[in-house]
């Protein structure tokens, strides 16, 4: 377990990349695009009388942190130009 937490932290240094970028980068351009459906989904639900019991706040709250985390792990770790 320590030492794919060790591996993992040093992906995250520049000069470092995961084997397969392209692989990673379909993987994020598909979260990214996951996570903008759901959103769109559940803001747009409520439009169709459909209500689902969360509010504004926490669906874009969630949304945007779950982009924002996986767009900056996964650019930095595609890349060997750039690291934390």
């Amino acid at each position: 377990m320590i030492k794919k937490i060790k591996a993992a932290m040093s992906l995250m240094k520049a000069g470092k990349v995961v084997a397969d970028p392209a692989k990673w980068k379909a993987r994020q351009i598909e979260t990214s695009a996951l996570v903008t459906a759901l959103w769109a989904f559940v803001s747009a639900s409520s439009a169709f009388g459909l209500e689902i019991p969360v509010n504004a706040e926490i669906i874009d709250g969630v949304a945007v942190a779950m982009l924002a985390i996986v767009n900056v792990v996964l650019t930095v770790t595609t890349t060997d130009k750039i690291g934390v």
